[in-house]
């Protein structure tokens, strides 16, 4: 299937919500959490900023070769993107992506705006999730910090 086709199936799919005002919202993705907001900056620029925790490095004792293998990725990858990959304190790898838009977007057109996003991030955002370790999404916070 196109992908003119996919985004014009997944607008009809949009168009039945009944909420059409949200500007931000919660999802998982792909087995990724994600957190988008459509706002407006004190510039008056708006825009769609997009957040996300892939995972975790591995200790390079654990897996050193997983480790260099994300890290290149990550720092390859930063440099052809328009988002940006961060390596938190404790080796978490975080996603943000920050789109301008002309209208601040709101419902369907958030949507919208979201599924191209996401489209055109996913092959790099396996690629980094596929070096990390596995299942470290799945774990609460509190199982976490006892792993």
């Amino acid at each position: 299937m196109k992908l003119s086709q996919k985004i014009d199936q997944a607008n009809l799919q949009l168009g039945a919500l009944e909420d059409k005002a949200f500007a931000g919202l919660d999802f998982d993705w792909e087995g990724i959490k994600f957190h988008v907001a459509s706002d407006t900056d004190a510039a008056g620029s708006h825009r769609i900023q997009l957040n996300a925790t892939l995972g975790r490095l591995y200790f390079t004792v654990e897996d050193k070769n997983q480790r260099a293998m994300a890290l290149d990725r990550l720092f390859t990858i930063n440099r052809t993107i328009d988002g940006l990959y961060a390596i938190g304190k404790n080796g978490d790898i975080h996603f943000k992506s920050a789109t301008k838009t002309d209208n601040r977007l709101k419902g369907t057109q958030l949507m919208s705006a979201l599924t191209i996003i996401l489209l055109e991030a996913e092959s790099h955002l396996r690629a980094i999730q596929a070096h990390l370790k596995p299942n470290y999404r799945d774990l609460e916070p509190t199982a976490r910090k006892s792993a």
